[in-house]
C-alpha cells in the first residue's frame, strides 16, 4: 500500500494490437513492433513494445477486453536463459518503465546478467496498458485541522464511493482489478509469447503479485527472485513492524557518538512526544499556513518515513529531537504537502488491496498489538476500513492462505525494512523449501540489489547455480545532523 498522496506517471502513446485471449490461451501472440531503449552513453538497445487483449473480468461471461502493454528486450546471448518476467511494486508501479529504468542504466551486462529475455508487463489499470485508473481526484484536506482518522476516512470514503461510481459509468467493471486477475493475465502473456517456463522478479508488492502466480500457475514458474516480500496475508502490516523498525533505529542512534549524546532515548523521547500530542495538539506555521498537528499525524508519518525509503529513515532521529524542543516545523512541512496532495491516485491500487484483504488472524492480530506499538497501526491507514468504497470481491482465505510451492526462490530483504521486514520473509520459508534468503544489513524497503555481492548471487540463481550467501552488508545509515 503506498502513501494517500496522489501518484503522478507520464503515459506514452502505443501501438494497439487485436489479439483476444481467454483466461490463459491466446489465439495468437501479441504483435510487438520494434523499439529501442537509449542508455546512459548514448547508445541504443533493441526492444519490442505492444498491446493484447485479456478478458477484464474472468469470472463474468462475456466481459469486455482491456489491453495490457507489453515490452521485451530479448538476451544478447547465443543461448538464453529463462525469461525474466519482472513485477513493479505499488500496487501500481509500472513494469515497463522498471524494465526501461534497469536495461537504460546497466546496459548489455546487465542483461547478460539476467540471461533471458526481459520482459515487462504493465498490470491492468497501470502506465500504458488500457485503461489506465489513475486519477487526479484529491480529497481536499484542510491543511489546518489537525489529523483526526475518522474524519479523514470519512471524506475518503466519499471521494473514493465517487471515484468508483465514475469509473463504472465508463465501463470499467473493477471487480475484475484484483490481483488473482493479474497473476492470471501473466500467464497469459507467457503463453503468448511462446515460453514453456519463466523466472518472476518481483519487488515489495511485486512480490506478492509473484507468489500468487506462482499459487496458480506454479507448473509455469522455473524460479522467482523476490526483493522486499510481501506475502499472500501481508498486505496489513503489523503493527510491531514498524516497533520493531524504532527500536533498530533506536540502536543505530546510540552507536553514533554525537547522536547518542544528544538523543540516548530515541524511544522514551518519542513517548514524550506522542503523550504530549495526545493531550493537546500543536500548530505550527509554513510558507505562512498554519498546519494543525495531533499524535495521529506524528504516527502516520514517521511509520511511513521509516518503512519506506532509507534516506528518509536518516531524518528521522532529527525530527523527534526538534519535535521534543517544540519545534514541528519540518513535520509540518511534510503534513501540508500530504493534505495539498493527498487523492485517490489510482483506482487499480485501491482495488488490488482492497481485494487482498487480511484474514481474520492478520486482523485480530493487528489489533491486538495497535495499543502496544508507539506508532499504532498508522502505517495501514487508510485501510482496510476504505476498502467499503470499492467494489471488488474479497479473494477469500484461499487467496491468503499459506503457499506451499517447490519452486525455487531467492529472497532479498533489509534488516531495517518495516514495512516487508525479515518476519514476512521467515514466515514464507516455512512452506517453501527450496526457497534461499539474504539478508542486507543496513538496507530498507529501497535495498539496492545491484551492490556487487548481491548481484553475484541472484545471477547465479537465476543461473539455476546454489546460492550460498545468507547476508550481506550496506554501508551505514548517515543521519541527518541533529537541531542545534
Amino acid at each position: 500500500m503506498q502513501r494517500f498522496t496522489k501518484i503522478h506517471r507520464s503515459l506514452a502513446a502505443g501501438t494497439l494490437v487485436a489479439a483476444a485471449l481467454a483466461g490463459a490461451t491466446a489465439q495468437r501472440p501479441p504483435e510487438l513492433t520494434p523499439r529501442e531503449i537509449t542508455l546512459r552513453d548514448g547508445k541504443t538497445i533493441a526492444a519490442e513494445f505492444g498491446h493484447f487483449a485479456v478478458p477484464e473480468n474472468r469470472a463474468k461471461p462475456g466481459s469486455r477486453t482491456i489491453e495490457l502493454a507489453v515490452l521485451r528486450v530479448r538476451s544478447p546471448r547465443k543461448q538464453p536463459g529463462l525469461p525474466v518476467f519482472v513485477l513493479a511494486g505499488g500496487p501500481g508501479g509500472s513494469s515497463i518503465d522498471l524494465v526501461t529504468r534497469l536495461v537504460r542504466g546497466g546496459g548489455p551486462p546487465l542483461l547478460e546478467l539476467l540471461g533471458g529475455d526481459v520482459v515487462g508487463i504493465d498490470q491492468r489499470g497501470v502506465g500504458q496498458s488500457r485503461p489506465n485508473l489513475e486519477t487526479p481526484t484529491l480529497y481536499a484536506f484542510d491543511p489546518s485541522a489537525p489529523g483526526d482518522p475518522q474524519a479523514q476516512l470519512a471524506v475518503m470514503t466519499r471521494v473514493c464511493r465517487a471515484e468508483a461510481a465514475r469509473w463504472q459509468a465508463q465501463g470499467v467493471d473493477l471487480a475484475g482489478y484484483t490481483t488473482a486477475e493479474s497473476a492470471d493475465d501473466l500467464d497469459a502473456v507467457r503463453h503468448a509469447l511462446g515460453y514453456p517456463q519463466i523466472a518472476l522478479w518481483g519487488e515489495s508488492y511485486g512480490t506478492h503479485l509473484a507468489l500468487a502466480t506462482i499459487r496458480r500457475h506454479g507448473a509455469s514458474i522455473a524460479r522467482a527472485v523476490l526483493v522486499g516480500p510481501e506475502g499472500p496475508d501481508h498486505t496489513l502490516k503489523l503493527p510491531s513492524y514498524a516497533q520493531r523498525g524504532l527500536e533498530r533505529l533506536a540502536a543505530l542512534v546510540r552507536r553514533e557518538p554525537a547522536l547518542a549524546e544528544r538523543l540516548p532515548d530515541l524511544l522514551a523521547t518519542l513517548t514524550r512526544v506522542l503523550d504530549e500530542l495526545a493531550q493537546a495538539p500543536v500548530t505550527a506555521t509554513v510558507d505562512g499556513v498554519e498546519v494543525g498537528i495531533r499524535k495521529f499525524d506524528v504516527q502516520w508519518l514517521l511509520a511511513n518515513e521509516i518503512g519506506l525509503v532509507r534516506r528518509h529513515l536518516e531524518r528521522v532521529p532529527a525530527l523527534i529531537a526538534a519535535m521534543a524542543r517544540g519545534d514541528f516545523t519540518e513535520l509540518a512541512r511534510d503534513l501540508l504537502r500530504e493534505r495539498r496532495e493527498a487523492g485517490v491516485g489510482s483506482a487499480m491500487q485501491m482495488a488490488m488491496d482492497s481485494a487482498s484483504g487480511a484474514s481474520p488472524a492478520r486482523r485480530a492480530a493487528i489489533a491486538k498489538e495497535r495499543a502496544t506499538c508507539l506508532l499504532g497501526d498508522a502505517v495501514n491507514f487508510p485501510f482496510p476500513d476504505i476498502a467499503v468504497a470499492w467494489p471488488v470481491p474479497d479473494l477469500g482465505e484461499s487467496f491468503r492462505s499459506r503457499l506451499r510451492s517447490d519452486v525455487p526462490v531467492l529472497i532479498l530483504v533489509g534488516d531495517l525494512d518495516s514495512r516487508t521486514p525479515l518476519e514476512n520473509a521467515t514466515e514464507l520459508l516455512r512452506d517453501l523449501p527450496r526457497g534461499h534468503l539474504i539478508e542486507v544489513a543496513n538496507a530498507g524497503h529501497d535495498l539496492n540489489w545491484m551492490q556487487p555481492e548481491l548481484r553475484t548471487a541472484w545471477s547465479e540463481f537465476l543461473a539455476g547455480k546454489p546460492v550460498t550467501t545468507t547476508r550481506v552488508a550496506a554501508p551505514a545509515p548517515k543521519f541527518v545532523p541533529l537541531p542545534e
